[in-house]
């Protein structure tokens, strides 16, 4: 794909690392000096201002699949994307940092105006954490849409029913499969022989019934009620209170030092979210909410390192869930070593958003993993390819297929289950391994028909 991002920013520089190994990429920005960082990916860069007829030609964004607008300023991003519409079918993605911005341009204006996405990493955020909040014992949480399909990641934590055991011997239910293991900075593709230890992050995919399975054994006994505590009611604390509301059994609090700000939220807020005005950052304000009874608490201020403070208050209080916004993608890996169970970035989030957007019209990859230490790709099974059954098939080191789409249908498969031509497959493997799989099945294919044509003559 021929990609233009506008913006030398840190979300930028995601883009970059992201879509540039698989894709024509070039990117805009004013500061020279602040291109210096982009110099060892695969790109073309432009000085220039984004919102300049001329800056936008020399781009070529008339020939561009994709367009996306990620400076820092978001009426250089509307802008600059209205512009791009005038000369372009390219698609453009606009990053608005503004509530009032994202609810303009994302309503019936924004249709007018032709604007394809706006991107408001906030929201996108907010939304996310309810998922993983919904799910009590995952640590991260992806649907598969329309194709009744779920993957869920779960972290081994100390006196876990899982240390110890070989993955053979959890007794998956048919149509769930563990598809990796995480263990530091090495990627697993486990067999039913694998070990799990303490501290390790595994994940499942499969069907909404056997991952229901799953969850039960990852969460034994769960409550009738959730409580979860949220620190930090700006705009992601709102949002996330938003989406939490139609889960009834889920009781929220959210806890916000600006007076201000508590009466908007009571005001927007369902009546069963208590709104306490209070530094939930404070050491001895912690300490009084029994965060041992806490099912999860969320530190979303807007500052990295009182997020952290809090989250680390409540590993020592016993809190059963921690999930910490980091501004940085940097941070959250940090947070990560610390042994924060869940930390996000809003950048990160919204750059796999896009990048997942993009992919689906014309690239293979669904989604990365652990900061792109894996990935989950869609390929389809060559025409001439023999029907194969999953326990002949043996597949590359660090690929697992995890589920077969067959016309409207999507199977998680076993080893009994054939794989034929215009199947479309979801592999999981590890980065390394990413170009490996479709060279096979065309191997597989090449081999079975010369064989064929071998026993003929």
């Amino acid at each position: 794909m021929k990609i233009v991002i506008s913006g030398a920013t840190e979300i930028g520089l995601q883009f970059a690392k992201t879509l540039t190994a698989n894709n024509d990429v070039k990117i805009i920005e004013p500061d020279s000096k602040a291109l210096k960082q982009f110099e060892n990916f695969d790109l073309q860069s432009i000085v220039g201002n984004p919102t300049s007829l001329s800056i936008l030609q020399s781009a070529e964004v008339e020939k561009a699949d994709a367009f996306i607008a990620c400076t820092a300023s978001d009426e250089v991003n509307v802008i600059s994307c209205l512009a791009v519409k005038q000369i372009s079918k390219a698609e453009t993605f606009c990053f608005v940092n503004k509530d009032h911005y994202f609810e303009t341009f994302a309503g019936e204006l924004g249709e007018k105006l032709a604007i394809d996405k706006i991107i408001w990493p906030e929201m996108l955020l907010g939304e996310y954490i309810a998922k993983i909040i919904a799910v009590p014992g995952a640590i991260d949480v992806k649907v598969f849409e329309h194709e009744d399909l779920k993957q869920l990641e779960f972290k081994i934590k100390s006196g876990s029913f899982a240390i110890g055991k070989k993955l053979m011997d959890l007794k998956i239910p048919r149509g769930a499969l563990a598809v990796a293991v995480f263990r530091g900075d090495d990627v697993i593709i486990p067999s039913g022989q694998t070990i799990l230890i303490k501290e390790d992050k595994i994940i499942f995919m499969g069907h909404e019934r056997p991952m229901r399975e799953i969850e039960n054994r990852f969460n034994p006994t769960p409550s009738k009620a959730l409580n979860v505590l949220i620190i930090g009611g700006g705009n992601v604390g709102f949002i996330l209170a938003k989406s939490l509301e139609p889960y009834k059994h889920i009781r929220t609090k959210i806890v916000e030092k600006n007076m201000a700000r508590c009466r908007f939220l009571t005001e927007n807020l369902s009546e069963d979210i208590l709104v306490l005005n209070a530094d939930g950052t404070s050491a001895n304000f912690l300490k009084g909410q029994q965060l041992d009874m806490c099912d999860c608490i969320v530190a979303v201020t807007g500052n990295d390192e009182r997020n952290l403070m809090v989250s680390m208050q409540a590993k020592l209080l016993k809190a059963k869930k921690i999930i910490t916004r980091a501004h940085s993608i940097e941070n959250a890996d940090f947070f990560d070593k610390l042994g924060i169970d869940v930390p996000v970035s809003s950048q990160f989030n919204a750059v796999l958003n896009v990048s997942k957007l993009i992919s689906e019209d014309s690239v293979d990859v669904f989604t990365t993993i652990e900061k792109g230490k894996a990935e989950i790709k869609e390929v389809t099974v060559p025409e001439n390819f023999p029907a194969t059954m999953l326990m002949e098939l043996k597949p590359p080191d660090g690929v697992v297929i995890a589920a077969v789409r067959r016309g409207s249908h999507t199977i998680v498969p076993c080893g009994v289950d054939k794989i034929q031509a215009g199947d479309t497959l979801r592999v999981f493997l590890t980065s390394a391994t990413s170009g490996t799989i479709i060279d096979f099945l065309n191997d597989v294919a090449n081999k079975a028909n010369e064989e064929k044509e071998a026993s003929a003559s």
